[in-house]
């Protein structure tokens, strides 16, 4: 199931990006657009081909179009691609009205993957992505896909409907995403089919089929890399909701850069000079700094029957098995965590398990704290890490 993910993967990263590919401008011909989408795609990790490119009025299109990510698999094609409308910016850049995509589906190894109705508006495509703030970042107004199948040789494995993201930016160049995926569904005795164990745990827990929806708010801003994930919230019916919110900086276009070719670099070493290339990463990391995170699971069931499904296997009760979490706890996390964290944990997951509400995992520290001190103190000192960034778990608020 693993390859099958990254098939996923692959082919939802293509597809969205495929659509930065605006054209360089209408007075360049046909494949001279071509040639800046593929430049474009290269920066995101991603190769292009087509048969044929054709201006035809305000539209750009490609034909027999394929992509394929640099970090492995086959090609997948994507047929006929339609950038259309296309106007240019005072600034140089160009700003697509709507990138039209044929309906897709491709058969590789028993796996079929289909998209429906693809529609990305307000595309935009920098004058130069070497100077481009946003480092060559995709830009839109709203994308919206009204379904995404993924289907295996003995039926569906996901499938998610009616997904749209809206982008903003401001004056500072801050972008601001907000998403929704209004229905989404994994079938897990597909996922499972190779481990009887792990089938057999789910038709117990009744978890084989999963449906939920999610949404998610965040930001980015380029000239210092804030990163704020305001919201992300997935829910599962009869399971929870899960929210995570993260807030860090430093994650600048400069910053991405480097990166890659570090990434680069080490990938062409074969493993030679490692430690070399990671002190690097490691003075890369100390760019970012930490302002805080939050995970919340709001229960809908889900704590119950795990309760009762670890309480059949042992042959015992569900009380017994909150008792031994209690008990467990402290032995294991107290020479890390320290008495005092320990001590509020063991009474959270204790409430928590008792009457299955909310249980809440936060770290705000006072100042933010650089990510390299963050690791050499989870090394080093972890007591001395949970003061630094402020952990607390609450249960039930």
């Amino acid at each position: 199931m693993e390859r099958h993910s990254l098939r996923l993967k692959s082919f939802l990263l293509a597809g969205l990006l495929v659509a930065t590919g605006a054209p360089a401008a209408l007075a360049l011909e046909a494949d001279a657009v071509g040639e800046r989408l593929k430049a474009l795609l290269d920066r995101q990790q991603i190769d292009i081909a087509y048969g044929a490119a054709r201006l035809s009025g305000d539209d750009v299109v490609l034909e027999d179009v394929t992509v394929r990510s640099e970090a492995g698999g086959g090609a997948l094609p994507l047929g006929e691609l339609v950038l259309e409308d296309v106007r240019e910016e005072g600034d140089g850049s160009l700003v697509v009205g709507t990138v039209a995509m044929e309906d897709f589906r491709h058969q590789a190894d028993d796996v079929t993957v289909s998209l429906t109705d693809l529609r990305i508006e307000g595309l935009v495509l920098p004058a130069d992505l070497a100077s481009d703030p946003f480092g060559g970042a995709m830009r839109y107004e709203r994308m919206e896909v009204a379904r995404l199948d993924v289907e295996g040789r003995d039926g569906p494995i996901a499938t998610l409907e009616n997904a749209h993201a809206d982008v903003a930016i401001a004056e500072d160049d801050t972008m601001t995403v907000a998403g929704v995926a209004d229905s989404f569904s994994l079938n897990l005795r597909a996922m499972m089919a190779d481990s009887a164990n792990a089938a057999a745990a789910l038709a117990e827990l009744g978890y084989e089929q999963l449906r939920g929806h999610a949404r998610m708010e965040g930001s980015w801003r380029p000239s210092d890399g804030r990163v704020t994930l305001a919201n992300y919230e997935a829910t599962i019916e009869n399971a929870g909701t899960l929210n995570i919110m993260v807030d860090f900086a430093g994650y600048t276009p400069a910053f991405i850069a480097t990166m890659e070719e570090l990434s680069d670099s080490m990938e062409e070493s074969g493993g030679q000079n490692n430690s070399a290339q990671g002190m690097a990463m490691l003075g890369m990391m100390q760019q970012l700094t930490f302002h805080g995170m939050t995970l919340r699971f709001t229960d809908d069931s889900l704590t119950g029957r795990l309760l009762d499904y670890t309480a059949r296997k042992q042959g015992s009760r569900p009380a017994d098995v909150i008792a031994q979490a209690k008990a467990v706890i402290p032995m294991q996390l107290k020479p890390y965590l320290g008495e005092e964290l320990t001590g509020a944990l063991t009474e959270a997951v204790g409430d928590f398990l008792e009457n299955p509400e909310t249980l809440e995992i936060s770290a705000r520290p006072e100042t933010p704290v650089p990510f390299a001190m963050l690791m050499g103190a989870a090394m080093g000192s972890p007591d001395l890490l949970i003061k630094q960034i402020g952990l607390a778990v609450t249960a039930n608020r």
